[in-house]
């Protein structure tokens, strides 16, 4: 049976999330500079990926912010 989170298992969720998420875009932040840099200014999918996370997340914030106030 699931049962509510209270705020600190909330709080160590959102955490993880923004861990996740840091760790992700580092990877393919890095990936995506090896690519350019020995596919001579091929960045491939890895920037595709990224800019998409980084929008998917950008967007989640602004409506989350807006819902809000």
């Amino acid at each position: 049976m699931l049962r509510k989170q209270d705020e600190m298992e909330k709080q160590q969720s959102d955490q993880a999330a923004k861990n996740g998420f840091v760790f992700y875009t580092v990877a393919l932040l890095v990936w995506a500079i090896v690519n350019q840099i020995t596919s001579h200014g091929d960045g491939g999918w890895a920037f595709i990926i990224l800019m998409g996370g980084v929008m998917v997340y950008a967007f989640t914030r602004v409506y989350y912010n807006r819902k809000v106030r």
